[in-house]
């Protein structure tokens, strides 16, 4: 998959013969005008850098845009690099480097500048997220294309993020709106709605305490309060080595072993609140296990 350069400047000519020299070394390119549809591009197409001049259709449009980039979380990441042919202009109040509050870009490279500059650029930012940055893009945008235009795509999109990463990541909520063309605060109504999507990583190994009747009745509740105790969580809550999340469910099918629990795939009967610290253990041991053989 191509990495993806957004050009922003005014000057149709140097757009032009920097797309053509972006192109030949295997980048997909960008252009814009001015600034503000330089913004929109950046929202729809989620590129991997972004290029900009400072004076687009006003004298400081470049720094307004960079500011409302950095300002926008869904974009925030995306290097922006300046190429400008201004030295310091009147309605802008600092000399032209970056500056986290007035200019938030990388670098600022004054113009003319050279092929080997600019390729130079390309490679030193793209080489640092880019790959990553597409291949999450692309993984964006196949499964919303699986589901694009059906009716209740959203859940249905999110179940299939939630099966790949375990939860859904915000980075990738950030590249869902724009794929889906849907606001955040929507995406995030229905996951945090529904009990099943997760908005931090699950642990390595997750623990199911079956809150159903027969199991309830049982003593879960007290089996519950074990682990809570022990792992030193609530429930929904990873452990803060990663190692065990907890979670409570309706019911396990295993009605006649109540109370249950469950780790993984590892259904646990007739639990008492004695048990727990030898159920967990068989989990870290084997991790310690692991590890020590991989330090001989």
């Amino acid at each position: 998959m191509k990495n993806k350069i957004l050009l922003i400047d005014a000057d149709a000519d140097f757009l032009d013969v920097t797309k053509k020299l972006f192109e030949t070394q295997g980048y997909d390119v960008l252009t814009a005008l001015n600034g503000q549809v330089g913004f929109a591009r950046a929202k729809t197409e989620s590129p991997d850098l972004i290029i900009t001049e400072m004076i687009l259709g006003y004298e400081n449009e470049g720094a307004e845009l960079a500011k409302a980039i950095a300002a926008d979380a869904a974009v925030r990441n995306i290097p922006v690099v300046m190429v400008t042919s201004a030295d310091k202009i009147k309605s802008f109040p600092h000399d032209i480097v970056p500056n986290e509050k007035d200019l938030p870009v990388k670098m600022v490279i004054k113009k003319p500048v050279s092929a080997e500059q600019l390729l130079d650029v390309a490679v030193k930012f793209i080489e640092k997220t880019g790959k990553k940055h597409r291949t999450l893009v692309g993984g964006i945008d196949t499964i919303a294309n699986k589901w694009k235009g059906k009716k209740g795509n959203l859940i249905m999109v999110l179940h299939e993020i939630q099966n790949t990463y375990g939860y859904v990541p915000r980075d990738v909520a950030f590249e869902l709106s724009r794929a889906l063309d849907v606001p955040l605060t929507r995406i995030y109504e229905v996951i945090t709605f529904y009990n099943y999507f997760k908005l931090e990583p699950p642990g390595k190994h997750i623990i199911s305490v079956c809150m159903g009747t027969a199991c309830y009745l049982k003593g879960n509740p007290i089996v519950l309060d074990e682990l809570k105790h022990v792992l030193n969580i609530e429930e929904s809550q990873t452990t803060k080595d990663g190692m065990f999340h907890l979670q409570i469910v309706r019911c396990l099918g295993c009605c006649g072993l109540a109370p249950v629990l469950m780790v993984d795939q590892k259904i646990y009967g007739k639990v008492k609140k004695s048990d727990i610290t030898s159920i967990l253990s068989e989990y870290t041991n084997k991790e310690k296990g692991v590890k020590d053989a991989i330090n001989v």
